[in-house]
């Protein structure tokens, strides 16, 4: 049994300065042939794309699969995808199903959120090309993000898509599971499902939602009920990544069985829920101000968080917000917090001047210049680094970076963005988010997962930035005319078989 597994895992902000280049796929996980199954074989689980590409090697593995390597790309997400990119990933995996034909089956784990200088549906043109080399008769199915943008295309070319059922993302390891389990049991004969598939006009912030609470919480259980009483072998609810400005863009239902009438029926009366919901999905949030003069009386021993959102990791975002230290500087508050920024000229200013000398130049706004202003600051300089910390059994690359302290907070200065929703993050740098009054956490909703542990005390923050909660305020060209929440219409669900 001959199966072929790869694929590029990224999610895009549209608008988001700049563009993606095969640099830093290279600096997070770029790997082909036989490196990829060497790497595929012991990344730890971390709760992170290439978690999808390990869980799946290793359930094709035990299974006793011949595995061939398609390629595994992933980068930190962010701007569009230079188009080279995309093409050289399309090419290596194309010529892997060339030269190992003929195959099983394929197993494609990617984010589902990707755009590239020239395509709206990086995603779907992988699925394309890899079904036209190995023919209609061998299987494909596909992992995906909960926040994937399932093309029409995609479905059309796989038989199977899964995508994470957990929000925050704490399940992309069973969800590599799922999408290769699936694949051996239609080479095995086992099953010969259907996929129902039903597109939903509508995008919501992801920071107003969690599987984990209502309303949402509820309609992922009534999948799950459908899967435990035999009636779907999987289901799929996507909330489109909502800073995504792509043609044919939608939230969507898949179900999957080996009745597709029924199956269709569930995907319409999921769809019909997710959007009778709609309007339940809104972030309360609070003034930078606020939040700074709670931390300031903080005095529980928990950490306040403001969640910066806007300017999330995770969500495309640059990083590079001053936001916070500059209301901290106006207010001239001696809140002890802890905080983050992307801002690479600037900390090199601090190794340069090396731990203990003070550094008086602009923070921020180095990428997203059309966002925000430098601010003028004096920093104490703490610590230095070259970057590569330790972060759930693997190591992230920063950049080289540094610790400040700017009055009584401490800032993180790093030169590449990356996981910014972890109090690992931190940890990585020397400082336990524990030991603060406020922590800034630059992410929209899967840091809940770490923090929540650790707080209740969690504040989302009316600030700036490409993940913006106010979706009307950005420069969409390509949504639909009858789309929520830019128009509010008349919505009937209808059922795509494949």
């Amino acid at each position: 049994m001959k199966i072929l597994l790869g694929g590029l895992h990224q999610e895009i902000n549209s608008f988001a300065p700049g563009r993606t280049t095969m640099a830093e796929y290279k600096r997070k996980q770029c790997y082909f042939g036989q490196e990829m199954l060497d790497y595929a074989a012991v990344h730890p689980r971390c709760n992170e794309g290439a978690d999808g590409i390990a869980s799946s090697f290793r359930v094709l593995r035990d299974a006793g699969a011949q595995i061939i390597s398609g390629g595994f790309m992933s980068a930190q997400p962010g701007s569009i995808i230079e188009q080279p990119v995309l093409d050289y990933y399309i090419e290596e995996i194309k010529k892997a199903a060339r030269e190992n034909l003929p195959l099983d089956g394929v197993v494609l784990f990617m984010h589902g959120a990707a755009q590239s200088e020239q395509s709206d549906d990086p995603e779907g043109d992988i699925v394309l090309a890899v079904r036209e080399i190995v023919g209609e008769d061998v299987p494909i199915t596909v992992g995906l993000d909960l926040h994937a943008n399932i093309s029409e295309r995609m479905v059309r070319n796989a038989n199977t898509i899964s995508i994470y059922q957990r929000y925050p993302h704490v399940d992309v390891w069973e969800t590599g599971e799922r999408a290769a389990r699936l694949c051996l049991d239609i080479v095995s004969g086992k099953i010969a499902p259907k996929m129902a598939y039903v597109q939903i006009p509508m995008i919501v912030p992801a920071s107003s939602y969690t599987t984990e609470t209502e309303p949402f919480h509820s309609l992922m259980q009534k999948g799950h009920e459908y899967v435990k009483a035999g009636k779907l072998l999987d289901f799929s609810i996507s909330q489109m990544q909502p800073w995504l400005d792509v043609e044919g863009g939608y939230s969507s239902v898949v179900a999957i069985g080996e009745d597709g009438e029924a199956a269709a029926d569930i995907a319409k009366e999921l769809a019909e829920g997710l959007w009778n919901m709609r309007k339940e999905f809104k972030t309360d949030l609070t003034s930078v101000d606020e939040i700074i003069k709670i931390a300031e009386k903080n005095d529980s021993g928990k950490p306040v968080i403001m969640n910066d959102f806007a300017d999330s990791s995770n969500a495309g975002s640059a990083g590079d917000s001053p936001e916070v230290i500059e209301r901290i500087l106006a207010l001239e508050s001696d809140v002890k917090g802890l905080m983050y920024i992307n801002d690479a000229p600037f900390a090199l200013a601090c190794r340069e001047a090396g731990v203990g000398n003070t550094v008086k130049a602009n923070l921020g706004a180095t990428i997203s210049t059309k966002l925000y202003t430098p601010v003028a600051v004096e920093a104490e300089v703490r610590a230095v680094f070259e970057g590569k910390v330790p972060f759930h059994g693997m190591f992230v690359d920063f950049g080289p970076s540094a610790v400040v302290k700017i009055r009584n907070t401490y800032v993180v200065v790093t030169t590449q963005h990356r996981y910014n929703g972890d109090p690992a993050l931190y940890r990585a740098f020397g400082y336990d988010p524990c030991d603060f009054q406020m922590v800034v956490v630059k992410a929209c909703t899967s840091f809940r997962a770490f923090y929540g542990p650790l707080t209740d005390l969690i504040y989302p923050a009316s600030t700036k930035g490409a993940a913006t909660a106010d979706l009307l305020s950005l420069p969409f060209e390509k949504i639909p005319e009858s789309f929520y929440p830019f128009s509010d219409g008349e919505f009937t669900p209808v059922a795509i078989v494949k």
